[in-house]
């Protein structure tokens, strides 16, 4: 007499199936949690450097609408600080001598303005009166 096996998988293959994967997953979940974790930075980074960009992208359409006045611009951003999450570094008055540029009276009317957001990053402008 034939015994007919039936095809499929035992009971015991399917637990020791069940426990392998449960073994595996708890030896990744760790690594993924990590990677999860750090997921978000690209994103923040890149929304800091915009909104750099975008506050000195401010204080060239505030100098632009209040007449390319350099004095009033500086004493703008030093009463106010518009724009939060930003600091500003620089905020004086330069002229340039030999190439580079220093702190000196400037007779030219250059208005160096630096800002610097959370990570470090930095942009600078030059404001000046625009040419007649």
């Amino acid at each position: 007499m034939k015994i007919l096996r039936s095809s499929g998988f035992t009971l015991i293959e399917v637990i020791v199936a069940i426990i392998l994967s449960a073994i595996m997953m708890a030896a990744i979940l760790p690594m993924l949690d990590r990677v999860f974790q750090l997921s978000h930075e690209p994103r923040t980074t890149l929304q800091q450097g915009i909104s750099l960009q975008a506050a000195m992208d401010g204080l060239v359409v505030w100098d632009a609408v209040h007449s390319n006045n350099p004095a009033l611009l500086q004493a703008y951003v030093a009463a106010n600080n518009p724009y939060q999450g930003q600091t500003v570094v620089t905020n004086r008055f330069v002229a340039f001598t030999n190439g580079g540029y220093s702190t000196a009276p400037a007779t030219n009317n250059l208005l160096h303005i630096t800002l610097r957001n959370p990570l470090g990053e930095t942009v600078t402008r030059l404001f000046t009166v625009p040419p007649l």
